[in-house]
């Protein structure tokens, strides 16, 4: 599993997350993932599925987000030496954790004061 680790403003403070971002416009959830998984880890990779919409605060805001699964081959040269593409404003640390590991992982990000993407925990669970 490919996360990250970055500081948005609305949290003020770090999370964990999947690569992630919004659809610019006429791009299809694939392309945006695609995009964003390459600016923010340096990683290319093929989609294996993609979500319906999806809530995570329906409550609290109308926002729906699509998850995308992709897989990333680490053995290919052309991940050999992964370059992001970040904006100036943009700091984002990648990690490359196995299956088995996620939940550790987040469990010991969790504990330094870092808020873990939810969809990311579920799959730990």
């Amino acid at each position: 599993t490919i996360v990250v680790r970055q500081s948005p403003p609305p949290l003020n403070c770090h999370t964990i997350e999947l690569p992630a971002g919004l659809l610019d416009a006429g791009e299809t959830a694939s392309e945006a993932a695609l995009r964003e998984l390459k600016e923010e880890t340096g990683y290319t990779a093929v989609v294996e599925h993609v979500s319906p919409p999806l809530s995570l605060s329906a409550g609290l805001t109308d926002e729906c987000i699509r998850l995308v699964t992709c897989t990333v081959d680490l053995d290919a040269a052309v991940n050999a030496d992964p370059k992001q593409a970040l904006d100036d404003t943009e700091s984002i640390e990648v990690s490359v954790v196995a299956v088995k590991d996620l939940r550790g992982f987040l469990d010991k990000a969790s504990e330094r004061g870092d808020v873990v993407f939810a969809g990311l925990y579920h799959q730990t669970v």
